[in-house]
């Protein structure tokens, strides 16, 4: 069963339904959440908060992408390196 968990998010109180997560986990987000607005208020001029919380929308964006990205290349080498490693591996077990 969900349980709502209460997280603060640039000084206003959300209830957010938990869902499967852990309401630890959804205090993480919101954590993360914050963080990121709190950068955006410290790096720019006052600005509506409406539009504070697009450009941290945007910049974890950018986050996911970029370990997306990144998740790819990783997945990318560890296919390469595993055909490498069979190769030999076949290579082998034919000269024996």
């Amino acid at each position: 069963m969900a349980e709502e968990v209460e997280v603060e998010i640039f000084g206003q109180v959300f209830r957010v339904a938990s869902g499967e997560a852990a309401p630890a986990y959804i205090q993480d987000l919101a954590y993360y959440v914050n963080e990121k607005m709190r950068a955006i208020a410290l790096s720019t001029k006052t600005m509506p908060v409406n539009r504070m919380a697009i450009l941290t929308a945007l910049n974890i964006a950018d986050d996911l992408f970029k370990l997306r990205d990144s998740y790819e290349q990783s997945a990318r080498l560890v296919h390469a390196k595993t055909e490498q490693l069979i190769s030999l591996v076949r290579e082998q077990l034919d000269s024996e």
